[in-house]
């Protein structure tokens, strides 16, 4: 199963797309670019755009080389964490004018230099369907205190009893009752669950709650 080690590996993706061996204008392109794919643009609309303002502080999960980051850029703050400082360097140079972006590097599920209960929207994509369960479970007890109250989420996440997860060795073991009872057990109260929008995956959306 995809550990913190073996999520590093994605130093070695990103160097194939400097070379030209990845299609797409940005890297995270190649696995489908969100102003195009059908499927990401029904996601965008549905799972980002009507948490956001101008007044929205933001923290995203794996921002890998800002697919979903460039969403954001109008919100009033941004939190980007990554595993890898490659990672933020690229979406760094990718939003060079971008002064609301804050960058952390994670070594696994710790998340420092955010302010506690300043988190209105929560989001994650791509990287929690690479994790095992118990760092989704630490990731998300360090987000908690995180969150203000009435704060929104919408957390992607690996489905095995989908056949192009359950044959990806890549995915982790998860599904949406296993989620579903670990967010609320934190105060993560899930309004949408939506298991028909991706084929590999699950998009869970909720509130959350002290």
């Amino acid at each position: 199963m995809p550990d913190i080690e073996w999520n590093k590996s994605w130093i070695g993706n990103l160097k194939e797309f400097s070379r030209g061996q990845l299609s797409g204008d940005n890297y995270g392109d190649q696995w489908g670019n969100p102003h195009e794919n059908k499927l990401l643009i029904e996601l965008v609309e549905k799972h980002i755009v009507p948490f956001l303002n101008s007044d929205t502080c933001v923290l995203e999960i794996g921002c890998g080389g800002g697919r979903w980051t460039q969403f954001f850029l109008d919100c009033k703050e941004v939190y980007c964490v990554d595993l890898n400082h490659e990672m933020l360097d690229y979406t760094k140079e990718r939003f060079p004018g971008a002064s609301n972006l804050n960058f952390i590097k994670t070594n696994g599920s710790d998340i420092a230099g955010v302010r506690n209960e300043s988190v209105d929207f929560l989001f994650t994509f791509g990287t929690f369907v690479h994790l095992d369960f118990a760092i989704i479970q630490s990731y998300m007890e360090n987000i908690k205190p995180l969150m203000k109250d009435g704060g929104f989420f919408s957390i992607q996440f690996s489905n095995k009893s989908k056949p192009m997860a359950k044959t990806n060795p890549d995915f982790s073991e998860n599904s949406p009752e296993k989620m579903s009872k670990l967010l609320s057990g934190l105060g993560f109260v899930p309004q949408n669950i939506d298991d028909e929008l991706l084929p590999h995956s699950t998009v869970i959306s909720g509130q959350y709650r002290k």
